[in-house]
């Protein structure tokens, strides 16, 4: 083996020397790091020491992805005990290599991250259902890299064995939660996920401020199904909510589809909303219609947030420029050298202020008015669905309709106007061959009747589903949307008395120095 000169190479799971490690914690594999300044806790060779009756197949596949390049995370190499080496996602055991690399990666955020990421249960909380996300933590594999978050819940319902649970899950659980939730409960405002990082945000996915927005948002979702009446005891959110690793992947394998109601082609439902508004009640097309204006009164919103945030980021860069051309005016005018550097001070506290405000603009408006829109969005598929149960309704009830009319038809008019049959009923009697579709359409009328009687008690229930959810979402987002802009005037009241105690302290030097000198 070719080892560059001036490199020292060791065993990153046991820092002794790769030629003399014979610890049995690294199963015959040995990490080499170089120690090289250029090439600091870089992989830079891995010694193959498998002993292929104790290492699996796939972890020696792993090892290859990182010689040829795919595994580019750095590794620490400080020697991990037992417990560090348990991956609470997976629930491997400690013994793969998997896991070692995980735990390495996990110290990148756990060493940056401060105690903004670890939240407490307020005590002054009386629901019974109380849910906190926190402690996100990056893991690492051969084969992909994601973030997983730690969910405490605090209960004293009697449908919980515990009072206290701790899990971890990763984004993709949540998608699979919202998407059965979506499926289950079609005419209710399921709370919307955070969306998909965008191609910029591909780059900077495990950025701590994208970490700490998506955990907030996160956060948020269980907390509004928490608070929900039928959400909240769905088997689906307490399995997300207590199973452990293991439980949870079984459980979920349980749901490996959405069954033939929630495979809706895109075509069905164009059909259903275009039929659906020439037919939809006053009451649904008032809520319709209500949706449509807040969901454009969000996005206007949004936008003029944004033109704004340019405009007042533009003006803090003039304003954070005016103290040193003031300290610079002072050397060429010793006379007005207190006054300008007043005038300075001033001028440097407005901008902190301002900046302050600048930074609170994303977490406190802009992200909540964008969070509103998918909430909207999501109040837009429960109207959908509503429509669709009322389509199929009416589609059953035309056909019940013209069975009947049919039906009518015969037994009114006489024989000789029937038309004349051809192929089976050729040599059977016109007697006959009306008694035959009589007796037809009156199955088919029975049958229809009992799909009407079905589809009708669905669009009952879909109606007061959505009535009473619609309400109720109503009110949360009054409260919601009062909160976000009161918090944003109180920040915008803040950054204007800081600014006008900095120029009132500074007032009466400048007007000492503006007098004539006696």
């Amino acid at each position: 083996m070719y080892v560059s000169k001036g490199v020292t190479c060791f065993c990153g799971w046991s820092n002794k020397p790769v030629w003399t490690c014979q610890n049995a914690t690294c199963n015959g594999v040995c990490i080499v790091i170089s120690s090289d300044q250029h090439k600091l806790y870089q992989i830079y060779i891995i010694v193959l020491q498998i002993n292929t009756h104790s290492v699996p197949a796939s972890l020696i596949s792993g090892i290859w992805f990182a010689l040829l390049g795919e595994n580019q995370e750095k590794v620490k190499p400080n020697r991990m005990s037992a417990s560090e080496d348990f991956d609470e996602i997976s629930g491997d055991r400690p013994d793969k290599i998997k896991n070692s690399n995980t735990i390495e990666a996990l110290t990148e955020i756990e060493n940056t991250s401060g105690d903004s990421m670890k939240g407490t249960f307020d005590e002054n909380d009386l629901r019974d259902l109380q849910v906190l996300l926190d402690q996100p933590q990056k893991h690492v594999t051969p084969f992909e890299t994601y973030i997983s978050y730690q969910i405490s819940t605090k209960t004293r319902r009697i449908e919980f064995e515990k009072q206290n649970y701790v899990v971890r899950r990763r984004y993709s659980d949540f998608e699979w939660l919202k998407n059965q939730l979506s499926v289950c409960y079609p005419t209710l405002i399921i709370p919307p996920l955070p969306e998909k990082h965008s191609l910029f945000e591909q780059i900077d996915r495990y950025d701590r401020d994208f970490i700490t927005s998506r955990m907030l948002l996160l956060h948020r979702f269980l907390n509004r199904l928490a608070d929900h009446p039928v959400l909240s005891c769905d088997k689906k959110y307490q399995a997300f909510l207590i199973d452990t690793p293991v439980e949870f992947s079984t459980f979920k394998k349980s749901f490996t589809g959405f069954g033939l109601f929630g495979k809706v082609s895109e075509s069905l439902q164009n059909m259903a909303s275009s039929y659906i508004s020439k037919s939809r009640t006053v009451e649904f097309e008032k809520m319709s219609e209500y949706v449509d204006k807040l969901s454009e009164k969000i996005h206007t919103m949004e936008k003029i947030g944004q033109r704004i945030q340019k405009e007042r980021i533009a003006y803090l860069q003039d304003l954070q420029m005016m103290q040193p051309i003031l300290n610079h005016w002072r050397a060429y005018e010793p006379n007005l050298s207190e006054g300008l550097q007043a005038i300075g001070e001033a001028s440097n506290t407005c901008a902190e202020s301002r900046r302050k405000l600048v930074d609170s603009q994303k977490p406190n408006l802009s992200v909540p008015l964008h969070e509103y829109g998918l909430y909207i969005e999501s109040a837009k598929d429960a109207l959908r669905n509503r429509d669709n149960a009322q389509m199929d309704y009416e589609v059953h009830m035309e056909q019940l309709c013209r069975v009947k009319a049919e039906q009518t038809q015969l037994e009114t008019a006489p024989l000789s106007d029937h038309p004349v049959m051809f192929g089976m009923n050729m040599w059977k009697s016109p007697e006959q061959v009306q008694q035959q579709r009589m007796q037809q359409l009156e199955a088919g009328a029975s049958t229809l009747a009992q799909q009407v009687e079905v589809s009708r008690d669905k669009m009952e229930c879909a109606n007061e589903n959505l009535r009473a959810d619609f309400e109720r979402w109503n009110q949360i987002k009054s409260r919601d949307l009062k909160n976000i802009l009161q918090r944003m005037a109180d920040l915008h009241i803040n950054m204007y008395e800081q600014s006008l105690a900095a120029w009132s302290a500074a007032l009466p030097t400048v007007k000492n120095e503006s007098q004539p000198q006696t």
